[in-house]
């Protein structure tokens, strides 16, 4: 594998961070400095050094989150609560991490996990992984909206959203796909459409779905539930 993806499963630091140090000379393989982050290397039997340190390969953790409204998805923050704070004792916080964002006040499926690369993977626009939300509206979406939306719409900062899948549920809840993450997206989309969402909650990401989850509860997966 690459030198680059190692350091990553390691958990030495960020993608970026590591792609730095390398170029910084402070990578060894074999006994001599590396700055190509992509040279290949292979599991015990070449011998690389992170700032004079072997790292090992860490054992790659993965859970869902049924987040709550309230926290931000943020490891920390001196005046608000972050998600950091819903997970239980026994999940090492230090090691684990949220892919991709929910607002504050939307609540649903948040993963966290260890994996350095999965999450880069997970998060990056060509992937154009799917997350569902379940809305809810202050006013009747009409025909004309859902073709709007299935269409793409042009949200307030200008920016033309791509086309979204739309689930009819009832006159002021649907189903909402997309593909992006854009800041505020979903409720951007709906005021794009003269409408507002009174209640968001993500219901799915990729193939991962909430289930029979409750709010607040955390449930431990496989890195094989996960398709990418």
């Amino acid at each position: 594998m690459r030198l680059e993806k190692y350091l990553v499963e390691c958990g030495v630091a960020s993608r970026r961070k590591i792609k730095k140090a390398i170029l910084e000379g402070r990578v060894t393989l074999n006994g001599n400095v590396e700055y190509n982050d992509g040279t290949e290397v292979e599991w015990g039997i070449d011998s690389i050094t992170f700032d004079g340190i072997i790292p090992k390969r860490k054992e790659l953790k993965y859970y869902i989150l049924y987040k709550v409204a309230g926290y931000i998805t943020a490891m920390s923050d001196e005046h608000r609560k972050t998600v950091v704070e819903l997970l239980p004792s026994y999940v090492d916080r230090s090691s684990v991490f949220p892919v991709g964002r929910l607002d504050k006040d939307t609540e649903g499926l948040l993963l966290f996990t260890s994996d350095g690369n999965l999450s880069y993977t997970m998060s990056h626009p060509d992937k154009e992984m799917e997350k569902t939300y379940y809305v809810e509206l202050a006013r009747e979406i009409s025909s004309d909206n859902i073709l709007a939306l299935e269409s793409g719409v042009i949200l307030d900062t200008g920016y033309a959203a791509l086309p979204g899948k739309v689930e009819y549920i009832s006159p002021k809840s649907i189903n909402l796909t997309i593909t992006e993450g854009k800041y505020h997206q979903v409720k951007k989309m709906l005021k794009a459409v003269q409408n507002r969402v009174t209640y968001l909650k993500r219901i799915q990401f990729g193939n991962l779905t909430l289930g029979d989850m409750q709010p607040g509860e955390i449930r431990e997966i496989l890195r094989e539930d996960i398709q990418i």
